[in-house]
C-alpha cells in the first residue's frame, strides 16, 4: 500500500514537474520583458486605469470593482496582444512558460469561464481571472525551501 502510494506521488511529480518547459537564456529574457512592458503600456494608454487596480489583480486575483469594465479591458488587452491568449483561446505554451506551469485540465477549465458573457472583456476576463486565481493558488501551495 505505502509502496503505491510512493509510486502514485512520484509519477505525479513527474508529470507536474516534467513538463516541457525550458527557461529562456538572458536575453531572450529581456527580450520578452522588454515585449510585455510594451504591451502593458500600449494597454493602459488604451484602458486609463489605476495602477492600484493591476497590482491587487496580480496578488489577489480581483479587481477593486468587480463591475469595472475598464480594468476588464486592460486585462483582455494585455492578454491577447501578448500572445497569451486569442480569441479567448489560452497559448498554453506561452502560459506555462510566463504565467505559471498549469497542470492538470487548468488551461481547458479557464477557457471555459465566461462563455455566457456578452461583452468580450468581461469575457476574456473571466477566463484570466481564472489563470490568475489558479497561479496564486498553485504559488502558495508549492513549499520554500
Amino acid at each position: 500500500m505505502f509502496r503505491a502510494i510512493l509510486v502514485f506521488g512520484f509519477v505525479s511529480l513527474m508529470l507536474v514537474f516534467g513538463q516541457d518547459i525550458v527557461p529562456d537564456d538572458p536575453e531572450k529574457q529581456q527580450e520578452m520583458h522588454a515585449f510585455f512592458k510594451s504591451i502593458r503600456v500600449q494597454c493602459a494608454d488604451e484602458n486609463l486605469i489605476p495602477y492600484a487596480n493591476v497590482l491587487q489583480f496580480n496578488t489577489t486575483g480581483a479587481l477593486p470593482d468587480e463591475k469595472d469594465k475598464t480594468s476588464m479591458c486592460y486585462f483582455h488587452c494585455f492578454f491577447e496582444k501578448s500572445g497569451l491568449m486569442d480569441n479567448y483561446k489560452l497559448n498554453a505554451d506561452l502560459v506555462r512558460k510566463y504565467v505559471w506551469p498549469a497542470t492538470g485540465d487548468s488551461i481547458e477549465a479557464c477557457e471555459k469561464q465566461g462563455k455566457d458573457e456578452a461583452n468580450a472583456c468581461e469575457r476574456g476576463y473571466a477566463i484570466i481571472k481564472c489563470v490568475v486565481l489558479r497561479a496564486l493558488t498553485d504559488a502558495r501551495n508549492i513549499p520554500v525551501v
